[in-house]
């Protein structure tokens, strides 16, 4: 007998123990007794029960079927979308090194509040527009009281906040557009 037939009668046995019939089985299962089945838990118990005690004898042709059926099976997901077909989802990374911003803004000498509504108009206006690249000059902070930087940590505040919506992607600006005392950013058009 070869390797692969003695492989298909294990799985044959197999499905047979544990209740797995083809269609010409299912006439055979109402031969159970009713008095010794009380709920159907246990009429799936004793169908296993009575077929592997072997007291039910399979035909060579419903053996033959039952093989070329398991043979023929298509295991494959078809909910799943082709390869071509699927949203390739990778993070938008870009080499800022040698972006160019098609517009700027800078914030020095403002206060604040007036900071907060410059940076939410021009964030607005550039994605109306349709405009990215574009470059927030904040500073470093060295001005500022005890040297914090009060822009840049508002501008940062607002891109992780209210403006991630409209931002693909943020960074600092490279040193030849202000290093750290800008942001580069990327908007969603």
């Amino acid at each position: 007998m070869s390797k692969n037939s003695e492989e298909d009668r294990k799985l044959f046995e197999f499905y047979l123990e544990h209740g797995y019939f083809p269609n010409d089985f299912k006439s055979s299962k109402k031969d159970i007794k009713k008095e010794n089945i009380q709920k159907i838990d246990n009429k799936e118990i004793e169908v296993k029960k009575e077929y592997a005690n072997n007291d039910f004898v399979i035909s060579e042709e419903d053996r033959n079927m039952f093989l070329s059926a398991i043979e023929n099976l298509d295991c494959t997901n078809h909910s799943k979308k082709s390869i071509q077909d699927r949203k390739i989802n990778i993070k938008f990374k870009p080499n800022i090194k040698n972006v160019i911003p098609k517009d700027r803004l800078d914030l020095h000498g403002l206060t604040s509040d007036r900071a907060l509504i410059e940076v939410k108009h021009f964030i607005y206006e550039c994605k109306k527009n349709r405009i990215s690249p574009i470059l927030i000059i904040h500073g470093k902070g060295f001005g500022s009281e005890n040297r914090i930087p009060v822009l840049k940590n508002l501008v940062e505040y607002y891109l992780a906040t209210e403006g991630k919506h409209y931002i693909k992607y943020t960074d600092d600006a490279p040193i030849h557009l202000g290093g750290s005392g800008a942001k580069i950013i990327f908007l969603n058009i």
